[in-house]
């Protein structure tokens, strides 16, 4: 092989793997995170998360609006997060009460967006989720607890009883084992 033909396939070696993070899907790719109904009904508040994942470059503006309004709302984002090749960056909105009943979209402006257009997030009004996850009651009959209580403490009982057991064979074993020990050491030498 001559020179001319070794560098020619070096060049082609480097090119060709560069071409294949042209054809990939550069993009951010969202996960969102509702609010939990803790958080909703102790402090009376909403946090919704936008985590935003396996983007190039790291150039990256996220901002919250209302569903139907231009206005940009007060949000916080972490720092922009190299992982392996790709970037990760999340943004959250923190919603008061008054503001719960409303719909919100986060905004994602990046320049491999796909159709080079913004790409908008929506999140459910907080009031929707809340009501589509209330806890149900598991126990509905006055038995079904007395139930849960007695099998509660039929377990505590045989633990007990498994304890005492295990002390009882201790004090067995140790016994007989000092007694042997105590009749070898009487022993005469000659």
């Amino acid at each position: 092989m001559t020179v001319p033909a070794i560098i020619f396939i070096f060049i082609n070696f480097l090119f060709s793997h560069t071409d294949k993070s042209f054809n990939a899907d550069i993009s951010p790719k969202p996960t969102i995170f509702l609010p939990s109904s803790a958080e909703t009904n102790l402090h009376k508040t909403g946090t919704y998360l936008c985590l935003l994942e396996k983007f190039f470059p790291d150039v990256i503006r996220v901002y919250w609006k209302e569903k139907d309004s231009n206005t940009i709302l007060d949000s916080q984002e972490g720092e922009t997060l190299k992982t392996n090749d790709t970037y990760m960056k999340f943004s959250w909105l923190t919603v008061p009460e008054g503001s719960m009943g409303k719909e919100h979209r986060c905004i994602v402006k990046h320049e491999n967006n796909k159709g080079g257009a913004d790409q908008e997030i929506f999140f459910p009004s907080i009031k929707k989720v809340a009501l589509s996850t209330q806890p149900t009651t598991c126990w509905q009959d006055k038995n079904d607890v007395l139930q849960l209580q007695f099998t509660g403490t039929s377990a505590y009982y045989t633990y007990l009883l498994l304890l005492l057991k295990s002390v009882l064979y201790l004090a067995i074993i140790s016994f007989f084992l000092l007694r042997r020990t105590a009749s070898c050491g009487n022993k005469k030498r000659s």
